[in-house]
């Protein structure tokens, strides 16, 4: 109801207040409970569980917004939703963990998050089940977004732990090139990829699971395609492999090998 070009001059002063509410005085309001990166990791290894992280940009879909690398789509956001209420035996759901204090996030991804909460928080709310624990999506993004990045290295090399060894198939945007000029599939037993549209990858969704099917089972698959990439992880995993949504964790590995204060490309 506020006009368009107020609402930029409250916004974040409303989503402050929202913020400060939740953490000091909305005592009993039911908040999801999300592991820590280190315990998100320790739970997929002991428990050899695939994973499907679901974060902003996912929401946003399902609200009907689009982004920049996929168009809004009906059938994928009723997948989203499907993907989010869902409690699946071997499957761990990743969600942001912002739903407490935020003092180790860098400022920029402070002002992001407690907005993202004030606009978005009733939807995870109405869509996330009750009486289930959620690992952390910063799994994948583990340096940048955080003031203190002394376990940075500690975590993506748990992390790149998980395919260490294993016959791994990479199905990813013909654009996004992970592992190309770094060490995160040094260790794997062998790598081959399945190139996607690096776009609006939904739109050939049925071409890109048959291509997948085509994966012997034996095999772990590691997904970077946007929100296509949830919902082609949780047909697969129905279907018996094992995968893990990546997201984009070359951007930000790189970024951690370089030291890098700010994103660069």
């Amino acid at each position: 109801r506020i006009p368009v070009n107020i609402r930029p001059m409250i916004g974040f002063k409303v989503a402050y207040i929202n913020y400060i509410y939740n953490l000091y005085i909305g005592f009993g309001v039911w908040k999801p409970k999300v592991l820590s990166c280190d315990e998100t990791l320790d739970k997929i290894l002991k428990e050899n569980l695939s994973v499907i992280r679901i974060g902003d940009g996912e929401i946003s879909l399902i609200d009907g917004i689009d982004l920049g690398f996929q168009k809004k789509d009906e059938n994928l956001a009723k997948r989203l939703e499907e993907i989010l209420r869902v409690k699946v035996k071997g499957l761990l759901l990743c969600i942001p963990n912002i739903w407490g204090r935020l003092d180790n996030v860098e400022d920029y991804g402070f002002w992001f998050n407690i907005h993202h909460l004030y606009r978005y928080g009733h939807v995870w709310k109405s869509l996330l089940p009750r009486d289930r624990v959620y690992g952390d999506l910063g799994i994948t993004r583990p340096y940048l977004g955080y003031k203190d990045k002394s376990r940075s290295g500690a975590i993506f090399k748990k992390l790149f732990s998980i395919w260490e060894g294993k016959d791994v198939v990479l199905i990813e945007g013909s654009k996004s090139r992970l592992g190309v000029g770094n060490d995160m599939f040094d260790k794997v037993k062998s790598l081959s990829r399945i190139l996607c549209p690096p776009e609006n990858a939904f739109s050939k969704y049925e071409a890109i699971k048959n291509e997948a099917i085509k994966i012997d089972k034996d095999k772990m698959i590691l997904l970077s395609l946007g929100p296509t990439a949830k919902v082609l992880a949780y047909d697969l995993f129905l279907l018996g492999y094992w995968v893990i949504d990546v997201g984009h964790i070359d951007m930000e590995y790189e970024m951690f090998l370089r030291k890098a204060d700010k994103q660069v490309k």
